[in-house]
């Protein structure tokens, strides 16, 4: 892991006070509001740490034929290091600082307020990003954790925070090999901190059946295991005490089929380490291997029939930038 590959350069970034391009308003005691950040890309996440101004945000209106609930691609875990930030979404307001960390949804943020510490000029924070894909938890679970308040000192968000502030610490000894590595590790920990949110909310709040609980446990388990070639539906019925057939029905139940949804998660998970340029120098077939196809011809296949492109091709377009992928 490297600066040029891994570490964006801190800015500093200057906002005007209103940015029409981003269909956002932003307020501050001066005519542009400065704004420090440091990104690091781990695989198919990204780390940003931002140090801003005090600033007021507000979401302009979406236009009239834009109705209907806004869909996250990315979902974003957010944990202040300095100051407090006040955050509306839709109909939810939530307010956190140092030492909360909780789920952030931009697309669905109405307004935000951003304060620095009492004794310091500027508000500072951590933010994970995650694509959904690779937290595989439906997105009514995951809107009912929008704004929870989660801790950042104890339990699995203590580890969570502890990990980031290690990366950050020793980006610069890392090896870019080491980017998607983390970022398996890192897409653990927050899975399984939210998926014990979930359970502990299932207990105490909404009455979550034990079948959605299970099949929230499976899901996180193939999210950790999705490396094994052994990772079938039989071993997976025998990791959970259950029969397999009870299994397929789980899954049959939510529309899905058991190895189907294993060979797209790890589809996925290839994918995003193709578009990765610290992993451009890795050979297709090993990526593949990686993410548990015993065969470079069955993954050929199964990505060509996924997304409807070859794997290469894929890679050679993802490198060259966004705008070749449209």
């Amino acid at each position: 892991m490297t600066e040029d590959t891994l570490l964006a350069p801190a800015l500093p970034r200057e906002y005007r006070a209103q940015s029409h391009d981003s269909g956002s308003v932003m307020e501050s005691g001066s005519e542009c509001v400065r704004m420090d950040e440091r990104e690091i890309s781990l695989g198919g996440l990204r780390l940003t740490t931002k140090t801003v101004a005090p600033m007021r945000i507000r979401q302009t209106p979406r236009p009239d034929h834009e109705t209907g609930p806004r869909s996250a691609e990315s979902y974003h875990l957010l944990i202040p290091l300095a100051g407090r930030v006040d955050i509306i979404w839709e109909h939810r307001r939530f307010s956190s600082g140092v030492g909360d960390l909780f789920v952030h949804d931009p697309t669905r943020m109405v307004a935000c307020d951003v304060r620095p510490p009492g004794d310091g000029p500027a508000f500072r924070a951590t933010c994970i990003t995650v694509p959904q894909a690779l937290l595989n938890l439906p997105a009514e679970h995951l809107d009912g954790l929008l704004g929870r308040p989660l801790s950042a000192t104890e339990g699995i968000g203590g580890l969570l925070t502890d990990f980031v502030t290690n990366i950050n610490k020793n980006v610069h000894n890392l090896r870019p090999v080491d980017g998607s590595r983390l970022g398996m590790t890192l897409a653990s920990l927050v899975s399984a901190l939210l998926f014990h949110a979930l359970e502990v909310d299932g207990v105490s709040t909404t009455g979550q059946s034990h079948r959605n609980v299970l099949i929230l446990r499976i899901q996180a388990f193939v999210q950790r295991h999705l490396r094994e070639p052994d990772l079938t539906p039989r071993a997976l019925a025998a990791a959970h005490h259950i029969s397999t057939s009870y299994l397929h029905r789980l899954f049959q139940e939510e529309g899905l089929s058991v190895a189907a949804w294993i060979k797209a998660q790890r589809l996925e998970r290839a994918r995003l380490d193709l578009a990765d340029p610290a992993l451009c120098h890795v050979p297709i077939r090993a990526i593949a291997s990686e993410w548990g196809f015993s065969h470079p011809s069955v993954f050929s296949r199964a990505f060509h029939r996924a997304f409807g492109i070859s794997a290469s091709e894929f890679r050679q377009q993802a490198l060259r930038g966004p705008n070749a992928m449209r």
